[in-house]
């Protein structure tokens, strides 16, 4: 991760540690099934003050205000998700099909404090400004039913830098320094190719619970 950060003022409130078990922010992400990509922005963080979204500069119907072109903090998967492990289920099962990811893929958390437009379909619109926090994926589940799937899985922190944000300190290794559980349900986006449906990818919202201990030795 890029050593360069934001200045921390002395005597800024310091966002606290986020008990374990609670959330410790929220996000919204879109993933691509063609390229792998995964990208999206930080709705919110547990303990941090304001808003984390920009005024719009000109607000419209096509412009809101909590949206990914005016979040301050976003994500992206900068180091890919290794080949997932298909776990069939027997016919007839009333099981879902389920996918076993391993571990090793790895997440940037970045701050932008002049946030502008990005675009779904362009990655490195949401990898513009600070890098703040790195995190590494463990096994991930997935249990997938008509398109849709239910994803869990645990991460470790493995680098973080402070930065200042609206008169606090944010610093993910204070904030979260064994990582954070993550959950979502995905709804799948479909191509139509030579008359033939097939899924393009998944949207979704994704909550971060704070971890207790140590996932993993580091």
């Amino acid at each position: 991760m890029s050593a360069f950060t934001v200045p921390v003022l002395a005597g800024e409130k310091v966002v606290k540690r986020v008990p374990a078990g609670a959330v410790a922010f929220h996000f919204v992400a879109d993933l691509s099934y063609a390229t792998g990509e995964l990208v999206g922005y930080i709705a919110f963080i547990e303990g941090v003050d304001g808003p984390l979204f920009a005024e719009p500069i000109n607000p419209s119907p096509e412009t809101p205000l909590y949206s990914k072109d005016t979040a301050y903090f976003t994500v992206r998967i900068t180091a890919p998700t290794p080949w997932p492990i298909p776990l069939p289920v027997e016919t007839g099962s009333e099981l879902s099909a389920s996918l076993l990811e391993p571990a090793g893929a790895q997440a940037t958390i970045y701050f932008n404090a002049n946030p502008s437009s990005r675009d779904w379909g362009d990655p490195t619109t949401f990898a513009q400004g600070v890098p703040i926090a790195v995190i590494e994926e463990s096994a991930l589940l997935s249990t997938r039913s008509a398109g849709a799937s239910f994803n869990v899985f645990s991460t470790r922190l493995i680098d973080s830098s402070p930065i200042s944000f609206n008169g606090q300190t944010i610093d993910f290794k204070r904030l979260v320094p064994n990582g954070v559980t993550i959950t979502n349900y995905t709804s799948p986006r479909f191509v139509v190719v030579d008359d033939v449906v097939i899924p393009a990818g998944a949207s979704f919202g994704a909550t971060a619970f704070a971890i207790g201990g140590d996932l993993r030795d580091k």
